[in-house]
């Protein structure tokens, strides 16, 4: 079915530089087996966002229009403001939320751009601190309509005189995605795929899930155990001197990809679609880049601005999984009825409520879903939810620069814990804590917290987690803390790494 119809396209060409074709396929089942063959047709710069946990769409874009990259010293907001500008497109009823635009992520130092911090810690990754591609082309599955949406934008500015022929050869372009997407979809079911499946029904079979992050061999940290609990114990210095309620404080971790036994490359594509079994989380997804790739299972929204309505999610508060369901629900019970995880969440919910009144019209900010938990794989949350309506003479770029970076990976109050992590984390965060997520050409955008996300680069992979510090913690329950964390990406690694092993010896 055509949503986009040409005699829309003849009363938007008037007042729009981008005209959207879409085409609505219905489909028997929404979920891709195995993502290979996207990777397979796409360009070194491509993505898949999709909801591995109670959302309704997912996003994949092989081939981007442009591209951009940069450091903090860019101004990032005003760079992809600016980059943006000369594409706008009207809203089309019946799509999904999001059917063009730019894709990418902004790291942690891009709060450099918005506040001035000092600067002792190494960047020793060189990553680009943000970084966006621009499609106009998508491909959109509907989970809750069991739909595929193919859209494909046309710049128009100074081609209006051939609109018909515009319009027939978008229609054309929809049709082979449409093509492209059955490759997809029937490659997905490959023999990689298969023995995923199979190993992960023997895991749960044998109980084999958990990981112990002691044991991975060949870890390096850039914060050791032992520094890491005396920045805990400085943390709380500050917090009794008055500068801060609570400090986030992480620990990076890497590891080679590469099984030196037998030289077989692990790839960011076989871990994802690890994660994607392991882990299912509203916030998934993988940005390709020619020299890195940032794998994702976040469970966090930073921000999603749509149709003038702003809305966060924070989560505050964590316990682990337990190993049966009398277990889970005790620590359940135990996290939500504790002092401390109530007291910062509720100091975390405040701050989000603070950084959404700088760009909110007043009196429209409101708490309207208050600490509840969900669950993942190896670790629980309390979770609320704040929204806001945006104010007159503020746009998507301003609510971004309000709320970077999310007040649950840094403290409170904000400034002061971001000079605080700056002087006692020893590395750059690069991409965690930033944001991934998606800005369109009409001005909505939605942005998930860059944690629960690995970054690939040189064959290393780095994962980075943190805990949040308040007075009465326990310097050694955080370092664990902090660890546990990252236990799902760990296992989607070991998994990886039995499965090559197990195809080699078949072979």
């Amino acid at each position: 079915m055509i949503v986009t119809a040409y005699k829309q396209w003849q009363e938007w060409a008037e007042l729009y530089t981008m005209l959207p074709f879409v085409r609505k396929y219905d489909l028997l089942e929404t979920r891709v087996a195995d993502w290979q063959m996207a990777w397979e047709q796409a360009s070194e710069a491509s993505f898949v966002l999709e909801s591995g946990k109670g959302g309704r769409y997912s996003f994949l874009g092989i081939k981007p229009t442009t591209s951009i990259r940069g450091k903090y010293t860019d101004v990032p907001l005003m760079k992809i403001k600016q980059w943006m500008q000369p594409f706008n497109s009207p809203y089309v009823e019946g799509a999904p939320k999001f059917i063009g635009g730019c894709i990418g992520f902004l790291g942690y130092d891009t709060v450099r751009s918005l506040e001035r911090l000092p600067q002792t810690a190494e960047d020793d990754l060189d990553l680009p601190d943000f970084a966006m591609m621009r499609f106009d082309q998508l491909w959109i599955i509907d989970h809750q309509e069991l739909s595929l949406y193919c859209a494909s934008h046309t710049y128009t500015f100074t081609e209006k005189h051939v609109l018909q022929q515009l319009y027939d050869t978008a229609s054309h372009e929809t049709e082979k995605m449409k093509q492209q997407w059955d490759t997809i979809v029937a490659g997905g079911n490959n023999e990689n795929s298969q023995a995923r499946k199979s190993l992960y029904q023997e895991a749960i079979q044998t109980g084999n899930l958990q990981i112990d992050v002691d044991k991975i061999p060949d870890v390096e940290r850039a914060f050791g155990k032992l520094d890491y609990m005396r920045a805990v114990d400085r943390v709380k210095q500050y917090i009794g001197q008055g500068d801060v309620f609570q400090v986030n404080l992480s620990v990076r971790q890497s590891r080679k990809l590469t099984l030196n036994e037998i030289e077989e490359r692990i790839t960011p594509e076989e871990i994802y679609e690890w994660l994607r079994l392991l882990n299912p989380s509203p916030y998934m997804g993988i940005l390709r880049f020619a020299d890195f790739q940032l794998v994702s299972a976040s469970p966090e929204l930073l921000v999603q601005v749509e149709n003038n309505q702003v809305r966060t999610r924070p989560i505050a508060g964590t316990r682990p999984r337990g190993l049966n369901e009398d277990e889970d629900n005790r620590l359940a019970d135990e996290l939500i009825h504790n002092e401390k995880e109530r007291a910062e969440h509720v100091m975390l919910v405040d701050l989000q409520r603070n950084d959404l009144g700088k760009i909110a019209r007043y009196g429209t900010v409101k708490v309207d879903e208050f600490m509840v938990i969900e669950y993942y794989s190896h670790v629980m949350h309390i979770v609320s939810g704040v929204k806001a309506e945006v104010a007159a003479g503020k746009d998507a770029y301003d609510v971004l620069a309000a709320v970077f970076p999310g007040g649950t990976i840094t403290g409170a109050p904000k400034i002061r814990t971001m000079e605080i992590i700056e002087e006692l984390e020893p590395v750059r965060r690069g991409p965690y804590t930033g944001a991934i997520g998606w800005i369109d050409y009409n001005g909505n955008l939605e942005f998930n917290m860059v944690i629960r996300t690995m970054v690939v680069k040189d064959q290393t992979a780095y994962i980075q987690a943190g805990a949040g510090i308040v007075i009465d913690s326990d310097p050694e329950k955080e370092y664990i803390e902090s660890i546990n964390k990252a236990k799902a990406l760990w296992k989607a690694i070991e998994f990886s790494e039995q499965r090559i092993k197990t195809n080699i010896k078949k072979g």
